[in-house]
C-alpha cells in the first residue's frame, strides 16, 4: 500500500498545480471536457481538482465558469535539473478499468509524484488500432520528453515505440522480436502451476480462457499451460477459447465447449470477472462447481472471497506490480541505453475449492 492514501482528484490536482506553476496555460485553463478527457478521468474528479486550487489559490474562477491561473513567483532550485515525465497509455479511461488495474495505478501514481515526477494518464482505443501511426505521432509530438508506459499493448503500438526512439516500458510482457523492456507478471509460471492443478485432481480435458486480443502475456500463458499438459500422456488437446470481454460472449463461449462430444471438465478463466460470469452461467445450466465441473481464476480481485465454493485464483499484490513499474522508469529514465530487460512477477496460488476430481462419466 502507498505510505499515505491520496484520492483521484487530489492526484489530478497535483498536475494541474504543476502545469499552472510551469505556465503551461498562461491566460486560462482548458475547459473541464478537455481536461477530462485528457488526464482519462471524469468531469467530477477535474471539478474536484479545481476545486482544490481555487481553494488554495492557484486558480481564479470567472463568472463565466473560465478558470485563469494566478500569477505566483516562481521558485525552482538550480538543482532541481530537468523535467521528470511519465505516461501512462491506456485503450480506455481509468473509471472503467478493472479494480486491480486501478490500484496499480494508483500505487504508481503515489511513488511518481512522491519522487518529484509529473505523471499523466492518456488513454482512447485510437492508439491501439493497427493503423495509428499518425494518432501516435501526433501525441508524442504534443508530448515531449516523457517516459511512455504501455498498458495492454498489442504488436503494432510495441513496434512503433520500438521504432520511434522514444523512451518506453511495456506494463506487461513485450512480444517476441519487440525490444522494448517490460515488467509483467510471471504468466508462464502461473499458467503451468495452474495446469498442474487440474491435473493432479485427474483431469485430462482442459480448456484455457484468454484475452481475445494477443498480448505478451496470452502467449507465455499459453506456453506455459501447455507444458505442464505435455507432461501426461493421457492428456487430451487443450482447446482454447478467445471470447471478447463481454458476458454474451463469454456465455456463447461456454456454451460451445459444454456442447462438445468430450466436454472439458476443467477450465481456466482469464480473470475474475470473466470466473463469475463462467460461474453463473454453469449455475443457470445446473452444473455444480467442483461436483460436475471445476474452475479457476487466472487472477484475484477481493469480491472473489464471496464465492461459494471458494475460487482457486491466483494473487499479485497491485501495489507491488506498481512498484516495479516504477522501479523500471527509474532504470529506464536513469539510463535510456538499458535495453530490453525484463521483470517478472511471480503470482502467489490461492487454493479454493473450485477444482475437484473430475466427474465419471458424462454429465
Amino acid at each position: 500500500m502507498p505510505p499515505k492514501y491520496r484520492s483521484i482528484s487530489a492526484q489530478v490536482a497535483d498536475i494541474l498545480r504543476e502545469k499552472v506553476r510551469k505556465e503551461t496555460w498562461r491566460n486560462v485553463l482548458p475547459g473541464e471536457r478537455q481536461l477530462a478527457e485528457r488526464l482519462s478521468v471524469s468531469r467530477k474528479t477535474v471539478r474536484k481538482a479545481l476545486s482544490i486550487l481555487r481553494e488554495e489559490g492557484s486558480i481564479h474562477t470567472l463568472d463565466n465558469r473560465v478558470n485563469t491561473p494566478v500569477p505566483r513567483k516562481l521558485h525552482i532550485r538550480a538543482s532541481s535539473g530537468p523535467a521528470k515525465r511519465i505516461a501512462l497509455l491506456l485503450p480506455e479511461s481509468i473509471e472503467t478499468a478493472r479494480p486491480f488495474t486501478v490500484l496499480w495505478i494508483n500505487r504508481l501514481m503515489a511513488l511518481a509524484h512522491d519522487a518529484g515526477f509529473e505523471m499523466e494518464v492518456m488513454a482512447g482505443w485510437r492508439y491501439f488500432g493497427q493503423q495509428a501511426g499518425q494518432s501516435l505521432r501526433r501525441l508524442v509530438d504534443t508530448h515531449p520528453g516523457r517516459c511512455w508506459i504501455l498498458s495492454r499493448s498489442h504488436r503494432p503500438l510495441q513496434e512503433w515505440f520500438a521504432g520511434s526512439g522514444e523512451l518506453a516500458l511495456v506494463s506487461g510482457t513485450a512480444l517476441a522480436g519487440v525490444r522494448l523492456p517490460s515488467v509483467d507478471v510471471d504468466y508462464r509460471a502461473l499458467c503451468h502451476e495452474a495446469a498442474l492443478e487440474f491435473l493432479r485432481q485427474g483431469h485430462r480435458r482442459l480448456a484455457l480462457f484468454l484475452e481475445k486480443t494477443e498480448h505478451g502475456g496470452e502467449v507465455a500463458c499459453e506456453r506455459g499451460f501447455r507444458t505442464a499438459i505435455s507432461a501426461y500422456d493421457d492428456a487430451e488437446p487443450l482447446v482454447i477459447c478467445r471470447p471478447s470481454k463481454s458476458t454474451s460472449a463469454i456465455m456463447r463461449e461456454m456454451a460451445r465447449i459444454l456442447s462438445m462430444k468430450s466436454p472439458p471438465t476443467g477450465i481456466l478463466l482469464s480473470n475474475s470477472l470473466s470466473y463469475v460470469t463462467a460461474f453463473s452461467y454453469l449455475a443457470s445450466r445446473g452444473l455444480r462447481v467442483p461436483q460436475d465441473i471445476s474452475i479457476a481464476s487466472r487472477s484475484d480481485e477481493p469480491f472473489l472471497n464471496y464465492l461459494y465454493p471458494l475460487p482457486t485464483r491466483h494473487f499479485v499484490p497491485a501495489a507491488k506490480l506498481g512498484t516495479a513499474l516504477f522501479e523500471a522508469v527509474l532504470r529506464l529514465t536513469g539510463d535510456p541505453a538499458a535495453g530490453a530487460f525484463e521483470v517478472r512477477i511471480t503470482p502467489d496460488l490461492i487454493r479454493g475449492s473450485s477444482i475437484g476430481s473430475p466427474k465419471a462419466g458424462a454429465w
